[in-house]
């Protein structure tokens, strides 16, 4: 009878410890969180990491432009701060950036890919019920990915879409590796979709409708071929898919 009431005192204690580090771990994925996708600003190419900055709901990329698509993606930290300036104890409570999982899926669900890519960036500890934020630069749709989801026709105007989910991974200051709950991001890809072909870029003197009348042609945007729409009379001159305008 001892022996068995050890057996059962030994199973309740082997219970109760993963209990707590299973409690352990669910607390730590809710640690840092992916709040969203950034947006880039058009005149500045930057991004800011605040609550109130502009994030968008889905991506899109233009592999006749680019080959992958980045984001920034605006992280929290609700790691409580343990620097003390009285007591001379540094903080570590920062994160910084290290890697991120991703696994891309067609609108089927069929996965596309599975990569680590390399992830950088930081974010400083929560304030109060505030977190912390800053942003993680990350691929989320690799090369393989968009080649596979357009196919063998290279793509056309029409977006299909790619299904991103995502997993940060970063270490403290203090050496404790950190993960974020799992990240699902839509991006649509496409070749040509973010063309845009404004009045009087057709040039008069030639009968089929074209851009090659450059006056007045705008600088060229931020991050080509992801998200914002590049003008015609940019391109026109070396991408074909410019020089013909969609009907």
């Amino acid at each position: 009878m001892k022996i068995q009431r050890r057996h059962v005192g030994g199973v309740a204690a082997l219970l109760a410890l993963g209990g707590l580090l299973g409690a352990g771990c669910a607390e730590n994925r809710s640690s840092i969180f992916v709040r969203g996708a950034l947006k880039f600003d058009e005149d500045t190419c930057e991004v800011v990491a605040e609550l109130t900055a502009p994030t968008l709901l889905r991506g899109t990329l233009d592999v006749a432009f680019a080959t992958e698509y980045t984001a920034a993606l605006l992280v929290g930290n609700q790691l409580v701060r343990r620097g003390n300036a009285a007591t001379l104890r540094t903080e570590t409570s920062r994160v910084q950036f290290e890697s991120a999982d991703v696994h891309t899926f067609d609108a089927a669900g069929n996965e596309l890919a599975a990569f680590t890519a390399p992830a950088t960036g930081f974010v400083d500890p929560s304030t109060g019920a505030e977190p912390g934020l800053g942003f993680a630069n990350v691929v989320l749709v690799d090369s393989g990915s968009a080649a596979a989801v357009l196919g063998e026709s290279g793509g056309s105007r029409t977006p299909v879409e790619v299904l991103v989910n995502i997993i940060v991974r970063g270490r403290t200051l203090g050496g404790e590796e950190i993960a974020t709950g799992e990240w699902q991001f839509p991006v649509d890809v496409c070749r040509g979709c973010l063309v845009d072909y404004p009045p009087g870029s057709d040039d008069l003197s030639s009968v089929e409708p074209d851009c090659l009348n450059t006056v007045d042609a705008p600088s060229r945007p931020c991050r080509p071929g992801r998200d914002n729409v590049i003008d015609c009379r940019l391109c026109s001159r070396v991408e074909p898919i410019c020089n013909t305008p969609a009907l």
